[in-house]
């Protein structure tokens, strides 16, 4: 809370690349402080364009640094251009044999975080490399998912049911954008979607100039549903095509959802998450901590993914403080002992 980038300029923050697939050699930030005791944070990224450069990524490599740790922020080149798909697990793989060969860096150093829809895929990984690659020593995610399919899901509605009740919170714009880029390709639909796809991914690298010629060429009913998807507000008809992708991708769905395969996780997982997150509903959350073996869990009504947020006075900040304290000191307990 009293964050200053300016207060941490004392720390080393160099680039260095991993080797990752096909060749290819992505770069990874380290944030390195004057002692951090062989301490190592992994902070794997969500879905964005801003990759290992966002500043909320930044903001809290810099924080756990100052804390003692060596903390390493990989790209991900596939959630840079926000491809969600299972090819992500491959790279998280990648990196994480990298800081053990190249590194040398012992997993039983390691304290690993999966932010975002990096989360889940962390979780996969895990999953995957589980008695051929040594697990880290802690582990954590914030703001993650449980399920691909009822996140999708809500990305189209806002729509959550908590102990019974009925509520709302309007989703991220960016939701129905993912959702659409990835999986609208592999639709057969009865009208050709590859302009639309075009115009989406214009949006995405920000090129408005080429956007907006782009969607000068679609038919009126496609400039309607670019419109819905872009704004996040679904339309019957984008609620009919992402029905159509739901079932489409169905195999794949399940690959990622982390309610199908966590229960072959032994290790124990720190879930944290905002309770007013509109990217990611908190009630993935809560359902990731039943369906692991052994979870930590801690939704807080103060830290959501982009900035403090409060709907009460001095007592229930403190409150929720102290709520945020108890987690964090679990985690580092669990960390160093």
């Amino acid at each position: 809370m009293r964050y200053n980038a300016e207060s941490y300029s004392s720390l080393k923050n160099n680039t260095q690349y991993y080797k990752g697939i096909n060749g290819e050699n992505p770069p990874v930030r380290i944030l390195t402080p004057q002692n951090h005791r062989k301490r190592v944070v992994i902070i794997f990224p969500g879905a964005s364009p801003t990759g290992e450069n966002h500043p909320k990524m930044l903001m809290l490599g810099q924080v756990l640094a100052r804390s003692g740790f060596k903390v390493y922020i990989p790209r991900i080149p596939p959630l840079k251009n926000l491809d969600i798909t299972i090819i992500n697990v491959q790279w998280f793989t990648y990196f994480y044999k990298w800081i053990i060969n190249s590194e040398r860096v012992n997993p039983q150093q390691i304290l690993m975080a999966g932010i975002s829809y990096g989360g889940g895929l962390m979780l996969r990984m895990l999953q995957e490399i589980n008695g051929r690659i040594p697990s880290p020593k802690s582990i954590m995610t914030f703001g993650t998912y449980s399920d691909v399919q009822s996140l999708l899901q809500y990305f189209l509605t806002g729509n959550l049911s908590v102990n019974g009740k009925q509520i709302h919170i309007p989703p991220n714009e960016w939701g129905l954008v993912v959702l659409f880029q990835n999986y609208l390709k592999n639709l057969k639909t009865n009208w050709d979607s590859s302009e639309l796809q075009k115009a989406i991914q214009l949006t995405i690298e920000d090129n408005n100039n080429e956007c907006e010629i782009q969607i000068a060429k679609l038919p009126n009913f496609q400039k309607d549903i670019f419109n819905s998807i872009i704004s996040g507000k679904a339309t019957p008809e984008v609620k009919k095509l992402a029905q159509a992708i739901f079932k489409n991708e169905e195999k794949s769905l399940k690959k990622l959802s982390p309610k199908h395969w966590s229960k072959e996780i032994s290790g124990k997982v720190f879930i944290l998450h905002g309770a007013h997150d509109s990217m990611v509903p908190f009630t993935e959350s809560v359902q990731l901590a039943e369906y692991l073996q052994n979870s930590e869990l801690s939704i807080s009504y103060l830290y959501e993914h982009k900035e403090f947020f409060s709907n009460g006075g001095v007592i229930f900040k403190f409150g929720e403080l102290l709520k945020l304290l108890q987690f964090y000191s679990k985690l580092f307990y669990h960390y160093e002992n």
